[in-house]
């Protein structure tokens, strides 16, 4: 019976997972795309050619527990594994940190769709420290905790996909990923940072640091942030490629209620933002599209189809939703000279890969991503399922509202009852009772001499 539930562990696309050969981690990539397998059938982006653990064994992870010394049949054990790796769920649940959870040793796909009701990986932060890494359907919330740290981070990596995953409840950023090569955040939810929650620099309520070499930032939602909505790096911290190779690609995502910034930064680098949608809360953020911080070193940008909900001005002209630092002091001749520099008429793209961009609106986005939900961990082994915590999320974009207050949080504990009662929306019997999808018997066919 065990080794039965084990090999039902299911709802993967296969085409990713089983078939062709692995490559060096640092290995230039290959000539055409016929001879580049996506990494799932849904993976957009520049990181959307990671193989991550294609071809390598599968360890299932049947323990929530953690501990220092990692062992056998958890998530620990599973990440500390060498070799190409496939980690698919026997159980559901809440995985509560001791440490920081990293993952160094390259080549490995971590399916959290496998397991029966969902995945929630909270009490510290996970690093991603390696290459060739594929991330679906998991969800990162840390929570309030002693320790100084975003919900999940990666920097100066290659080859990553992190897809249809929820992050929540950090007191750093809560999702920060910069200087990777090739790299895709997409169908995610990054929301609810802590805002007051024991940061070094006091309050630190902030969505994320995004940038790269070929970055994509696809479909995804921020919400309920102060500032960092994003900040976009630019070239700087330490990047390990030219600064000519700074990429960042922001597409179609939703952000909502901010309090300070929106997005800002991007020093030196290049940055495309297109058909995003803005949407202002009650935390009254300004209504722009981004902050210009540093004149000196501002990089350059393509800004186009983008949409501030409440202003069809913005909306028609995303010039005006540009804004530089103390600009009410200074004349327009000079605000429009800098606009000048800072703008492009067409969109950076990258020619040596062979990434064709899904063309849509920023209001097809909107309907997919809060109306249909198709975005965060909302698949489980079963099918379709959304936590409570993302549910609500949703809710208040759609709403145009927030939970608590003005959606600005200093504990988790203001929007939850408690980590029990949390867990338990993952611990329903009648979960295991149900039949899953027809994939498992391909699952059993194809790689069940594989698991271990």
């Amino acid at each position: 019976m065990v080794v039965f539930i084990r090999r039902c562990l299911a709802i993967v696309a296969l085409s990713a997972l089983i078939s062709c050969s692995v490559f060096s981690a640092s290995e230039k990539p290959l000539a055409s795309p016929e001879e580049r397998p996506l990494a799932f059938p849904e993976a957009q982006g520049y990181g959307k050619f990671t193989q991550g653990g294609r071809g390598g064994r599968v360890i299932v992870v049947d323990s929530l527990e953690d501990s220092e010394k990692a062992r056998p049949g958890t998530l620990r054990y599973a990440v500390k594994a060498q070799g190409p790796r496939i980690v698919v769920f026997a159980v559901s649940g809440v995985i509560n940190l001791v440490k920081p959870l990293e993952i160094k040793e390259d080549f490995i796909t971590i399916a959290g769709q496998t397991s029966p009701g969902g995945i929630v990986i909270s009490g510290a932060e996970t690093q991603i420290d390696a290459s060739q890494v594929i991330i679906r359907y998991l969800r990162f919330r840390p929570g309030s905790t002693k320790e100084q740290g975003d919900a999940i981070n990666a920097k100066r990596l290659n080859n990553i996909i992190i897809d249809h995953c929820s992050m929540s409840w950090a007191n750093d950023e809560v999702a920060s990923f910069y200087n990777n090569t090739d790299f895709t955040l997409q169908y995610s939810i990054i929301s609810e940072s802590l805002n007051n929650a024991g940061h070094a620099k006091g309050s630190h309520g902030y969505g994320g640091i995004w940038g790269g070499k070929r970055a994509s930032f696809i479909n995804n939602v921020l919400a309920h942030h102060i500032s960092r909505n994003p900040r976009i790096n630019g070239y700087r911290l330490k990047p390990n490629y030219e600064p000519a190779g700074e990429l960042v690609d922001v597409r179609n995502n939703v952000i909502y209620n901010w309090a300070k910034n929106s997005a800002y930064g991007n020093e030196d680098g290049r940055v495309n933002f297109i058909n995003n949608l803005y949407k202002p809360g009650p935390a009254g953020g300004d209504a722009r599209f981004f902050l210009i911080e540093n004149t000196q070193s501002m990089g350059q940008a393509y800004f186009s189809g983008n949409v501030m909900n409440g202003s069809p001005k913005l909306s028609a002209n995303n010039a005006l939703g540009i804004e530089i630092k103390n600009q009410k002091k200074m004349q327009n001749p000079v605000i429009e000279q800098l606009k000048s520099e800072f703008l492009v008429a067409e969109p950076f793209i990258d020619a040596s890969t062979f990434v064709e961009h899904i063309k849509q609106s920023a209001e097809m986005s909107y309907h997919n991503l809060i109306i249909n939900r198709e975005v965060g961990a909302n698949r489980n082994r079963h099918g379709k399922f959304q936590d409570s915590v993302d549910s609500r999320i949703l809710n208040d974009i759609a709403t145009g509202k927030a939970t608590y207050g003005n959606g600005i949080i200093d504990s988790e504990l203001q929007v939850i009852e408690s980590w029990l009662a949390y867990q338990a929306e993952f611990n329903n019997e009648e979960l295991e009772k149900q039949p899953a999808d027809s994939v498992v018997q391909v699952w059993i066919d194809t790689l069940g001499h594989f698991i271990q």
